[in-house]
């Protein structure tokens, strides 16, 4: 049996904690043995116990890639764990930890895509940074096309690198009933269109641009659900209000259970121009067959074909995301073609199910040459 130690930095829920959640509920138990070291408190490890993995909580790491103190407590927990893997999520203080103790093999995961800075594009910090990474890591998987860019042209080996993209297994179906009494519950009438963004409220995600979106289209029958949590959330919510759309925008805060959320919507939207890759969010609407309308950034063009499952938009502009919404609002017979073809993608190439299968075959294949 291969023992994997999965090091995770996330003090909230966030899209990594989610993919590693739904790679936990596919895994074959009889082969890996896989413990979670989490920051003390987060969303995460109730979560993570509930499928009956162990999770150490960690008094370091919180929300940090780098801290000293980090690899002193990493160190401590590797010495006592004894992983023959050890895989990391956005921690280069993991990273190191297990370098300096041999850990035969070392995978991290790439999880957002975004512009590079030319620093790390160029001489000499691309070499650096290339020397870096290439040392850390036996094995490095990007969840996203974009994401395996970003790490090439910050001089990561391409042979090192594996690309899986994110899956989710299919979310709950709720009865017509079921969805009718939370569109109420919010105050949702029965002809409102709901648009869905589920992302952190960070300033990256785009918010703010919907927000403007929102207003465009403030005298049609069309609704918007931001859920999620963040630094800029009250900032949004006073500009929500500014712009007189209280009642055309609901704030959800953090959610646990998002099955309710995403049965009612009826687009699933992604405003990103900072940082994105394999969506978590847009594959969970993608099981029920949700449309999308997002921007032409990072790994969303991978995931959305224009005018087969979704519809692509420039981003930063709000203008196009408004009138995408509302062409699809308007053509009933565009909208069930999308839906169809939202279905189709999810079952071919984004279900839980293949990715952790390529996830467990990267393991094998890592412990067969390096150890």
């Amino acid at each position: 049996m291969i023992k994997i130690l999965n090091i995770m930095t996330d003090a909230t829920l966030g899209g990594a904690g989610r993919v590693l959640l739904q790679t936990l509920k596919c895994l074959d138990r009889e082969r890996f043995d896989l413990v979670v070291a989490a920051p003390a408190g987060s969303a995460l490890v109730p979560l993570v116990q509930e499928l009956g993995y162990r999770v150490i909580e960690t008094e370091k790491g919180h929300d940090r890639s780098w801290e000293w103190g980090a690899v002193k407590e990493y160190k401590r927990i590797i010495r006592a764990e004894k992983p023959d893997i050890v895989h990391t999520h956005s921690s280069f203080s993991g990273k190191l930890a297990a370098w300096l103790l041999g850990v035969p093999v070392r995978i991290y995961t790439r999880h957002c895509v975004f512009d590079m800075p030319r620093r790390l594009t160029t001489f000499p910090g691309k070499q650096i940074a290339g020397f870096i990474n290439n040392t850390l890591a036996t094995g490095v998987i990007a969840v996203a096309h974009a994401a395996r860019d970003n790490l090439v042209d910050t001089g990561v080996d391409p042979r090192k690198i594996t690309v899986i993209i994110n899956g989710v297994e299919p979310m709950k179906q709720l009865t017509e009933q079921e969805k009718q009494a939370f569109r109420r519950s919010l105050g949702f009438g029965e002809e409102d269109f709901i648009c869905l963004l589920s992302a952190r409220m960070e300033d990256y995600k785009g918010h703010a641009y919907l927000l403007e979106t929102a207003k465009l289209l403030k005298d049609q029958p069309v609704k918007f659900i931001l859920m999620g949590d963040g630094s800029c959330r009250a900032e949004l919510e006073q500009k929500a209000a500014e712009l007189g759309l209280e009642s055309a925008v609901h704030f959800t805060g953090f959610v646990l259970d998002v099955v309710p959320y995403c049965n009612i919507c009826d687009l699933n939207l992604n405003c990103s121009y900072g940082t994105e890759a394999s969506s978590i969010a847009l594959a969970e609407g993608m099981s029920l067959g949700k449309p999308m309308v997002v921007t032409d950034f990072g790994g969303n063009p991978y995931m959305v074909t224009d005018g087969r499952n979704g519809l692509l938009v420039p981003k930063k502009d709000a203008k196009a995301m408004a009138e995408a919404i509302l062409k699809i609002v308007r053509d009933p017979a565009l909208y069930d073609r999308l839906s169809a073809g939202a279905l189709a993608e999810y079952e071919n190439k984004f279900n839980a199910r293949a990715m952790t299968a390529q996830l467990e075959r990267l393991y094998e294949q890592q412990m067969t040459r390096y150890r």
